[in-house]
């Protein structure tokens, strides 16, 4: 698979700087360097960062029981707890909650669980609508809600953290 997405994506750089004449010729340079760039780099991204995301969920559900919540937490509290820790998800249990974001460590943790869980997510919704929306103006328009998506998913999820847990 990154054979042929490299001799696919690194034979377009070349065929588009002979295909193009006169002055253009070191933008569509340009153009396919970048291009090759954003698609490989987004590529490898898509892959380490649902991997550091299962490892770091992974991570937060084994602190969650070994700070006692295997007897205090039914498993869908443990899973919601283990991805997102604030307080009225185990409102019912006997676990300490808050403390964990007065810690400077854990929320860097969660904010870097969440962001990486974000982006990952909203690189995968512009892939999709690159794929298949035609039109050049709804697609940007798409390009543009998702940026703003994103950024509303991280600004809450500063606030939640830093702000509202403090």
């Amino acid at each position: 698979m990154i054979r042929f997405l490299v001799f696919r994506v690194l034979g377009a750089i070349p065929l588009l700087f002979l295909l193009s004449v006169g002055s253009v010729r070191g933008f569509a340079l340009y153009l396919g360097i970048t291009t090759v760039c954003d698609v490989v780099v987004l590529w490898f991204f898509t892959r380490v960062s649902g991997i550091l995301f299962l490892l770091l969920g992974a991570f937060n559900l084994v602190y969650a029981n070994l700070s006692g919540g295997y007897g205090n937490m039914d498993m869908a509290a443990q899973m919601r707890w283990a991805f997102f820790p604030i307080s009225f998800h185990v409102e019912s249990s006997a676990v300490e909650v808050t403390p964990n974001f007065a810690n400077p460590f854990w929320q860097a943790y969660s904010f870097l669980l969440i962001a990486l869980a974000a982006t990952h997510g909203f690189n995968g919704l512009r892939v999709i609508a690159t794929d298949y929306i035609r039109r050049p103006l709804l697609l940007a328009w798409v390009k543009a809600l998702l940026l703003f998506l994103w950024l509303l998913v991280l600004v809450g999820s500063v606030f939640l953290i830093f702000v509202f847990a403090g």
